[in-house]
């Protein structure tokens, strides 16, 4: 028998057990008492990221898409909520420490979708055939890449002459890695699509330069046309960005790139502006796009707004998605979604900042990775190595040695890797370590396409998927599975050298050295770098290469402190950087 799980609908009682749905009228509150349904998931991006969500207090007044989110939330007991909206929803989860999930749509009346198993992995894969999951997996070239983008080595001074060394020296120093993403300020003025001729005279050349040397290059972009732009206006008239509803001409909005217009991809002129200009980078050598700005709060104001179609809160992003999918199919990764599971994207973690902490550090890598993977987002990359650096503030502390790799360590056994701030800034060692990880992940590439192919389950997702009769399992924040045959155990904490391993029933073998093991370790040892990582002891013969990756980096042989010294700052000029 299942435990009763009730909820509240304003002043009347619903057993979640039974029902299939709920109408939830304007304005009113859907509650339920957390601890009934045990350990709870989902949500997506919060800045402090709790797992399980229940372990937090979260409080959103316009839970609309803000990084990747889905109005979902499921618990261990097996009932898993879907609020099938594209309106901004008011939830509260363990808010003052109250012990309930309350979810309101103030705007307009929704439905609330029931979905139930016998366990957990059964209501879910329910709600993921609901929502079109999986997406089409990506080549297996895709996988194994080690992604570099300029961000917080180029901050807003990134040039062509740059690029193309930065190219170099990644070929240079063996790094396997097929993709360049060249991100912000390469644009003569934001919303544009078109490179600055002073930073990059010749961008053709610098495509063919990167295409001769095995990269795809990938460009940054938004759909946000600055005011300052020559062509604002023009395209205000056009209809291409919203319309203000005054008839005065485009709507406005403020985004961290200044006063914009936003392109309205729910009129056909506006969609068609956007590909075309898409389809013009392409054709000069471009050949996919990292995709950012689709947040509901970089919209205008909704009271200011005459859209050819209102997409509602959330809706926006995933019609902007749409048009990459069209062009550039799993050659474009985005940082927001709300209910785009079926699209050919990959998907990033939003930026993270440089520490280890649950609020945007390393600990949040790691549990919104385990929420997003149940959310049906999981071919997934782990934002940038070592998160934003100095591009946040430019006075923040440079990572440190040990900092650099963990991230490392975590990031390389996510689906997809990114890398930023060059490891080579750092020692040798470190910058060798780094190294190493990156031909770690280029090993898994075989194992994770072969995974990704009809998949029935999240790529990568917490240890009670496959276990879920196992209850310890079902609160374990800090480890995962990567596929069927990879149990990975990061260092989250600055200064261990060991930590305890809850190995899932079975037999495991120590990556690292073929120990064979099973039950919980005790104070398993974990040098930097050193990551604990197991395999299914009868699998061990499958991944000889990821080992013989592994036997290319030499534990413990972080340096103290921190090596670094190249500054990331916004600000600063990067002939005095360094």
């Amino acid at each position: 028998m299942k435990s009763p799980l009730f909820a509240t609908v304003g002043d009347s009682r619903v057993d979640l057990n039974t029902c299939g749905e709920i109408r939830l009228p304007a304005g009113v509150c859907l509650s339920v008492p957390l601890a009934a349904g045990g350990h709870w998931y989902g949500h997506g991006f919060s800045h402090s990221q709790p797992y399980p969500l229940e372990r937090g207090r979260i409080a959103t007044d316009a839970f609309a898409v803000n990084n990747i989110q889905s109005p979902v939330w499921m618990c261990s007991t097996g009932c898993l909520l879907f609020a099938d909206t594209q309106a901004p929803l008011t939830v509260r989860i363990n808010a003052g420490g109250d012990g309930f999930l309350r979810i309101c749509c103030p705007g307009e009346p929704i439905i609330v979708r029931i979905f139930r198993g016998e366990n957990l992995p059964v209501a879910h894969a329910a709600w993921l055939r609901h929502v079109r999951w999986p997406n089409a997996a990506p080549p297996a070239e895709r996988f194994g890449d080690t992604l570099f983008c300029t961000w917080t080595q180029y901050p807003r001074c990134i040039t062509q002459q740059r690029i193309e060394e930065m190219g170099r020296q990644i070929r240079d120093r063996g790094y396997p890695s097929r993709t360049i993403i060249i991100d912000d300020r390469w644009e003569r003025c934001f919303g544009e699509l078109c490179f600055a001729e002073q930073d990059f005279p010749d961008p053709r050349a610098m495509f063919d330069t990167l295409h001769a040397l095995d990269f795809e290059v990938w460009l940054w972009v938004t759909p946000f046309v600055n005011v300052e732009s020559c062509h604002f206006q023009e395209l205000a008239r056009a209809g291409v960005l919203v319309p203000d509803r005054s008839g005065t001409g485009a709507a406005r909005l403020t985004w961290w790139g200044g006063t914009a217009g936003l392109v309205d991809v729910t009129a056909p002129q506006g969609r068609q502006w956007y590909r075309d200009k898409l389809v013009g980078l392409l054709e000069l050598g471009a050949d996919g796009f990292k995709i950012d700005g689709g947040d509901h709060k970089y919209h205008p104001p909704a009271a200011d707004c005459a859209w050819h179609e209102p997409p509602g809160a959330s809706g926006y992003s995933d019609q902007l998605l749409a048009i990459f999918e069209e062009l550039v199919p799993n050659r474009c990764e985005t940082r927001t979604a709300w209910l785009s599971q079926s699209r050919s994207i990959l998907w990033r973690e939003g930026g993270k900042d440089s520490h280890w902490e649950l609020d945007n550090g390393l600990k949040a890598v790691a549990t919104l990775g385990l929420h997003l993977g149940l959310l049906g987002y999981d071919l997934l990359i782990p934002d940038m190595v070592p998160g934003r650096v100095q591009t946040l503030d430019e006075n923040f502390p440079l990572p440190t040695d040990e900092l650099m790799i963990r991230w490392t360590e975590l990031s390389a056994f996510f689906p997809l890797f990114q890398l930023s701030y060059f490891p080579w800034n750092y020692a040798p060692a470190t910058a060798a370590a780094v190294l190493g990880f990156a031909h770690v992940h280029h090993a898994l590439a075989p194992y994770l396409a072969a995974q990704s192919l009809e998949r029935r389950v999240p790529l990568m997702r917490p240890l009670w998927y496959d276990w879920p009769t196992e209850a310890a399992l079902h609160e374990v924040s800090d480890a995962f599975m990567l596929g069927s045959d990879i149990f990975v155990a990061p260092i989250l904490d600055a200064g261990a050298t060991s930590r305890d391993v809850p190995l899932p029933p079975g037999q495991w073998c120590d990556a690292w050295h073929g120990s064979q093991q099973s039950g919980h370790l005790r104070d398993w040892p974990a040098p930097c770098p050193g990551i604990p990582l197991f395999i299914r002891a009868d699998r061990m013969a499958e991944h000889a290469e990821v080992r013989a990756a592994l036997a290319r980096i030499d534990r413990g042989s972080t340096p103290t402190g921190t090596s670094a010294t190249w500054r990331a700052g916004l600000t600063r000029d990067l002939s005095v950087t360094g």
